[in-house]
């Protein structure tokens, strides 16, 4: 016990010399005093836990805010601006990273770094070119990534309650892996799913063609093809029925329709929108 003590004590005395931002300071300080009681509910010897926290102050005094201005999880945001929210332990917004034109436009009308997420969704929502499109009848997608399930589940769920009162806003949960994959091909979470669901119905599409798209024009892309194929689905079966086993050999004509040929006729506005 009086290990415990002396280490606790130490902790907080070294902790004093670090010359911080009085609000990171606490909320660092929170964070590592709240690492150590996990280790003693657990039941680890003293000394594992003290090793545990002194790692995690070490790592604190050699990066400096090095906890605080980590990512521990992201909130994608796509309308057809993209952007992506990265938030830390303590649920600040650390950094906001853009994926289109649009969206490097909507990122410079915001001054969200270091709010809560949740007043920052707020505050993103509020914009008055976000409430025009949404308004419009646009699509918003809001997708939340993260290495903890646990966090990302209580986080998907504060945004749902920010977005309740909005129209046409949707919410979803990713994983860190698949989000690597979307900024590899150069795109935001939320808007690489739509790209693969699009991708299933019209193998030609690339992220490309969709970066600048709207989710809407994206979404009305996906309706449209499936729609296609339900009509090609009826027609083969309304041959089949009609013409009897002898002409199943000839089946409907292609007309010839793709998300390929589409896309050009769904940009109507998309980069006048904001």
């Amino acid at each position: 016990m009086n290990k415990e003590k002396n280490f606790e004590k130490n902790f907080r005395d070294a902790f004093s010399q670090i010359h911080a931002e009085d609000g990171l300071k606490a909320q660092t300080k929170s964070y590592l005093a709240q690492q150590i009681n996990k280790k003693k509910r657990h039941s680890f010897p003293v000394l594992q836990a003290a090793a545990a926290a002194a790692c995690l102050f070490a790592a604190v005094s050699a990066g400096g805010a090095w906890l605080y201005l980590s990512p521990a999880s992201y909130i994608s945001i796509d309308i057809n601006p993209s952007l992506e929210l990265g938030i830390n332990r303590f649920d600040r917004v650390v950094s906001v990273e853009s994926f289109n034109s649009n969206g490097q436009d909507l990122a410079e009308q915001l001054d969200i770094r270091y709010m809560d997420y949740s007043d920052a969704l707020e505050e993103l929502l509020s914009k008055q070119t976000v409430e025009a499109y949404l308004a419009d009848g646009a699509v918003m997608a809001v997708t939340v990534a993260g290495s903890d399930e646990e966090k990302t589940n209580q986080i998907l769920e504060n945004v749902e309650t920010c977005t309740a009162g909005h129209s046409n806003i949707s919410c979803h949960s990713g994983d860190i892996e698949e989000m690597h994959e979307a900024h590899s091909e150069g795109l935001s979470l939320g808007k690489y799913r739509a790209y693969l669901e699009l991708k299933t119905l019209d193998p030609t599409v690339t992220p490309d063609d969709i970066r600048d798209l709207s989710m809407r024009e994206i979404r009305d892309l996906i309706d449209d093809l499936k729609s296609t194929d339900t009509g090609k689905d009826e027609d083969n079966t309304g041959n089949s029925s009609e013409n009897g086993a002898g002409n199943a050999g000839s089946g409907p004509k292609e007309n010839g329709t793709s998300a390929g040929s589409k896309r050009h006729g769904h940009r109507h506005g998309a980069d006048n929108n904001w």
